[in-house]
């Protein structure tokens, strides 16, 4: 019998328009795309057997992960602080001419029940830590867990990308890192 272990993801969204600093800009998303799924691959690889992916579904990162995993036949939970329509508002919706709301309502709305975890949790910048914990207690949960980062290094607001790094490093897991710095030599022009 094969182990069951877990592909864990978490990333930055990406920029809304006037971010002063960017951080992972519109012009990244087919890079980070394809850097994505090239670790995911390489996860794949390394872990083989009955997989399983865990992130939330933030614009951006999680979004990509999702798709791109189940691109790659790989069942993936979805796991969100809140009901998705007030996650919408607050973590995919805000980038105009963007498609982030329907590719998010798309991965929802085909993600099994037992597969769409909704902690109920009260807006809050809490609640991202408390899906991050929940997001690792599930992967740990099925055994060896590794985690695949689309990260800039830095830290950030409570509950965010370094938060989620700091906990599978805790978890003795070394991180696959994508830096969005390191996607284009045109890091950051529009």
């Amino acid at each position: 019998m094969v182990n069951p272990k877990s592909i864990v993801f978490t990333g930055h969204m990406i920029d809304l328009p006037g971010r002063p600093e960017p951080r992972f800009p519109p012009t990244l998303e087919r890079a980070a795309r394809d850097a994505i799924r090239k670790f995911l691959i390489a996860t794949l690889v390394k872990m083989p057997g009955d997989n399983m992916g865990f992130a939330s579904a933030a614009r951006g990162g999680d979004i990509l992960f999702h798709e791109q995993a189940r691109d790659l036949g790989l069942r993936t939970a979805i796991v969100l602080p809140f009901a998705p329509e007030i996650f919408e508002q607050t973590s995919v919706a805000g980038v105009p001419g963007s498609y982030w709301v329907d590719r998010f309502w798309r991965l929802w709305e085909k993600t099994p029940e037992p597969d769409r975890i909704d902690l109920r949790l009260p807006r809050s910048s809490e609640a991202y830590s408390l899906c991050n914990a929940r997001i690792m207690e599930l992967a740990a949960a099925r055994g060896h867990f590794h985690l695949i980062a689309l990260w800039d290094g830095k830290g950030g607001k409570t509950g965010g990308t370094a938060d989620l790094v700091s906990r599978a490093r805790a978890g003795d897991d070394e991180p696959d890192i994508i830096d969005p710095a390191g996607l284009s030599p045109a890091y950051g022009r529009g």
